[in-house]
């Protein structure tokens, strides 16, 4: 990212932090292990499992890859619905360059991070909902 790409706003910085989380974490390596490769590395620790995916037929293998997926998604949402109660509850917060960065601009992080996943588009005005 170049300086003319960063972000000069708190609101700016926070829906750049969802945004990458989308594109970035959403998709992890070992569902692309799985379907591309048939396996893991023998180097690897979890190349345990080789056995059992080596047993399986590239459909079954594709529908693994989904539940991976899935499970990778559901692990950044829960662990951003949890800072979103520390937001929320717990007197926790979020600067950007010393400003505070508003947070859950439809409600939480986690609902701002499914709703982008799923193809929402940031509202004009930076406000949360409800604020």
């Amino acid at each position: 990212m170049t300086a003319e790409q960063r972000p000069s706003r708190p609101s700016d910085a926070y829906k750049e932090i969802i945004d990458q989380l989308v594109t970035e974490t959403s998709h992890g390596v070992n569902e692309r292990l799985v379907v591309r490769e048939g396996g893991f590395s023998e180097t690897s620790d979890s190349r345990i499992f080789n056995p059992f995916l080596n047993a399986l037929s590239n459909e079954q293998r594709q529908m693994l890859a989904q539940m991976l997926h899935a499970e990778r998604i559901s692990a950044i949402h829960d662990v951003l619905a949890d800072l979103t109660w520390w937001v929320d509850a717990g007197g926790v917060g979020f600067t950007f360059r010393g400003e505070p960065m508003s947070v859950g601009i439809e409600g939480g992080l986690h609902l701002d991070y499914i709703g982008r996943l799923n193809g929402w588009k940031w509202p004009k005005d930076d406000s949360p909902r409800g604020s």
